[in-house]
């Protein structure tokens, strides 16, 4: 299944890289199993409080949003604040966005991120204990909370104090017991509903994964750079002959072991993991960004990462950014372009031939997209600025590949 993971530390990263023009847009041992890894069991809270109805569309001003996930034409889901929410607020429908229920993840997480594996069960994952420090929010507690009522109510199921913890987590849900979590360059597993999580991280120190992919509970995959130099996600070594490369590992066993594929991209430092994304067990794409010269590199697999093919060149890779790849198979696919900070357009990109060429979808609403879920070629929706409104969102779905597009923005509660 798709994973839908943090683009943060990946945005706010680049942002501190000195930018130029915009590119162009083309037409390993493993921890035995244990109710809480690091270092011991804490009592979970009680279950978020009941969610609260709200009809849309509304397009009320104080709404933010930055996650979308649907799993069928009824069952979506979707995360960001309203206002005076200092925590992750969940948006749930069960009739295509018709009408929104919304509650707030527990424990105060913030910037969460989150995958459903179906309309029942998903996974959370993000920082909390947050306080503002020197103009900037610091966290010091990482949480894994999951649901298994469609998002009616969230319960942690595993925490850990981390004095660094950020937005850079991300959630892969295979199906209602199986799931993956990375948080920062660490990845836990569960196989039993989140009951024991395992610690199935890469075993070299040098290796840093920044993204994940697993199309099933054993076959998985991670992409990011391998070295002793290699600093944060979007940053660049300051040297230039720094010991630090993209890389791209695979694991057939639940991530026990993990193997780094020989032929996977080998770019300098300087280039770095956007997102990795299968569509299957065999069937694969990379994208590669470089800060410095604005450019991207996407790639495709067939055969499970043994060999790789480069597709295109012309995505741009900063200003706008690329958040992800949403491929519904091995031919349709489409990319988000988030403004950031701007000030440049963003929008939506999609593929009919597997990434030899993208076109940008034509709607005025799709300024800045921060997501996006596509169930097909043709039905899928977006969260994106609201370009009336550059400090709120609209969420939009279409039913024709993009075509057209109705507005199915919650209601700020």
């Amino acid at each position: 299944m798709r994973k839908y993971a943090s683009k943060a530390a990946w945005l706010l990263a680049i942002a501190l890289v000195t930018f130029g023009a915009p590119g162009a847009l083309a037409s390993e041992p493993t921890s035995s199993p244990s109710p809480n890894p690091n270092p011991s069991p804490i009592a979970a809270p009680p279950p978020s409080a009941s969610p609260s109805p709200s009809a849309a569309p509304s397009n009320a001003a104080s709404l933010k949003l930055n996650r979308v996930q649907f799993v069928d034409s009824n069952h979506g889901w979707t995360l960001g604040t309203s206002e005076g929410d200092t925590g992750t607020r969940v948006w749930r429908t069960d009739n295509g966005g018709k009408r929104w229920h919304s509650s707030l993840l527990p424990d105060n997480v913030q910037n969460a991120s989150f995958q459903m594996a179906d309309a029942k069960r998903g996974w959370a994952v993000g920082p909390s204990s947050c306080s503002e420090e020197a103009g900037a929010t610091v966290c010091s507690k990482l949480s894994i909370l999951n649901t298994k009522n469609g998002g009616d109510s969230w319960t942690v199921q595993w925490s850990k104090d981390d004095p660094k913890a950020s937005a850079d987590n991300e959630v892969a849900a295979v199906n209602d017991e199986a799931a993956f979590v990375r948080t920062g360059t660490r990845i836990w597993r569960t196989d039993n509903g989140g009951k024991e999580w395992t610690d199935v991280s890469l075993p070299s120190a040098e290796a840093s994964p920044y993204r994940i992919s697993f199309p099933s509970d054993n076959i998985g995959y991670a992409a990011g750079r391998l070295g002793t130099a290699c600093p944060g996600p979007g940053l660049v070594p300051s040297d230039a002959n720094a010991d630090c490369r993209t890389a791209v590992w695979r694991t057939k066993d639940g991530g026990r072991n993990w193997t780094l594929l020989a032929n996977a991209p080998k770019l300098s430092g300087e280039w770095s993991p956007v997102d990795i994304q299968f569509t299957n067990e065999k069937n694969g794409f990379l994208l590669l960004a470089n800060p410095n010269t604005h450019g991207s590199r996407l790639y495709r697999t067939t055969n499970g990462g043994v060999s790789w093919q480069l597709r295109n060149e012309k995505i741009p890779g900063i200003r706008p950014y690329p958040v992800k790849l949403d491929f519904v198979n091995a031919k349709f696919g489409y990319v988000p372009l988030s403004v950031g900070a701007g000030p440049v357009d963003g929008g939506l990109l999609r593929t009919m031939n597997g990434g030899s060429s993208f076109t940008k979808l034509d709607d005025p609403r799709l300024v800045s997209v921060e997501d996006t879920s596509f169930l097909s070629p043709q039905i899928g929706w977006a969260a994106a600025m609201n370009p009336q409104n550059p400090s709120a969102s609209l969420l939009l779905g279409t039913t024709d590949g993009g075509r057209n597009w109705r507005d199915v923005t919650p209601s700020s509660r």
